[in-house]
């Protein structure tokens, strides 16, 4: 069976469901390509941690899920 890489969103990615839904990603050792976390107005700017790397929190927008594979909410 061919394994691909998705691209991922996940929307509300420092909320509580946001940050476990990144702990099971993590630990699942799930495919990832590449991670776009999105949060509110409150986050942005900030940046959360996933597989050792820093991932920028971004606002909501109309392109936000441009070649997205997969979005989390």
């Amino acid at each position: 069976m061919l394994m691909r890489d998705y691209h991922i969103a996940v929307v509300g990615a420092t909320g509580a469901a946001g940050t476990e839904l990144l702990r099971v990603l993590e630990r699942r050792n799930f495919p990832v390509a590449s991670l776009r976390a999105i949060g509110s107005a409150r986050s942005v700017g900030k940046s959360i941690r996933f597989r050792d790397e820093s991932i920028p929190v971004e606002k909501l927008a109309d392109g936000s899920f441009n070649k997205i594979d997969i979005a989390f909410f």
